[in-house]
């Protein structure tokens, strides 16, 4: 469904990513994992048309979306959920999950949608009427995915959802990312919380320094305890 074939990405003399190629199989869930400074969240950025790629290629859904804007990316069903939640704060939480589908013209689809992802997301129901910044980080984040989600994506990219989230509320995230596989969403998944993302991922890839340095699968992830522990800083299951 998506495929990028040795992107580049650069901020001037800066080169963020170098060469990376990656996949994702509709239906599949995938984790990009790495360091701080990695270049994960500019890879996935090149994805949605925020960050320019230098050279490689990118294609969505049958589609190269390389030199495509945004806008037209997200059309084609391609979501992100960027890092840090960035919902808009003044306004209430329902106006958030409308705007959310504001490229849409079906009423009584994003009727349903809203009714859906409000049953699935409970807590965004008892604070429909509440201005978003009157939210927890944890119920933010609900906001942000459900807002999302509210476009009717065919793929959507997560930015560092656990991202400074209590415990407790990472796996109430994760819970959530897990019933939405469970409907077969398609989903890129960049996270630092590598023990999270893995159990719940099909396929992974690791990137430090803006290279690639592991693609396999989940479980093959786990088992490298040399990728595990000098990338990620945790002990493999070899």
């Amino acid at each position: 469904m998506l495929s990028l074939s040795n992107v580049h990405v650069s901020y001037g003399p800066i080169k963020a990513v170098r060469d990376v190629s990656i996949e994702v199989k509709e239906g599949e869930i995938v984790a990009l994992l790495g360091p701080n400074g990695a270049g994960k969240t500019s890879l996935i950025s090149s994805v949605v048309g925020i960050a320019p790629i230098a050279s490689g290629r990118i294609a969505f859904d049958g589609h190269e979306i390389s030199r495509e804007p945004t806008e037209a990316i997200v059309a084609r069903g391609l979501t992100l959920t960027p890092e840090g939640r960035r919902v808009f704060a003044d306004l209430t939480v329902g106006e958030n999950l409308r705007l959310g589908a504001a490229s849409r013209r079906d009423k009584a689809g994003i009727a349903e949608d809203l009714e859906k992802y409000l049953e699935l997301f409970p807590i965004l129901r008892k604070r429909y009427a509440s201005r978003a910044r009157m939210l927890s980080g944890g119920e933010q984040q609900m906001l942000a995915i459900a807002r999302s989600l509210m476009s009717r994506p065919k793929m959507l990219m997560l930015d560092e959802p656990s991202l400074g989230l209590a415990p407790r509320i990472v796996d109430q995230i994760f819970e959530l990312l897990s019933s939405l596989r469970s409907q077969g969403l398609t989903m890129l998944i960049v996270e630092q919380n590598a023990n999270e993302a893995l159990s719940l991922a099909n396929s992974a890839y690791v990137v430090a320094s803006g290279s690639l340095v592991f693609s396999g699968t989940a479980s093959a992830l786990k088992a490298s305890g040399e990728v595990m522990e000098m990338y990620l800083g945790l002990e493999g299951q070899e």
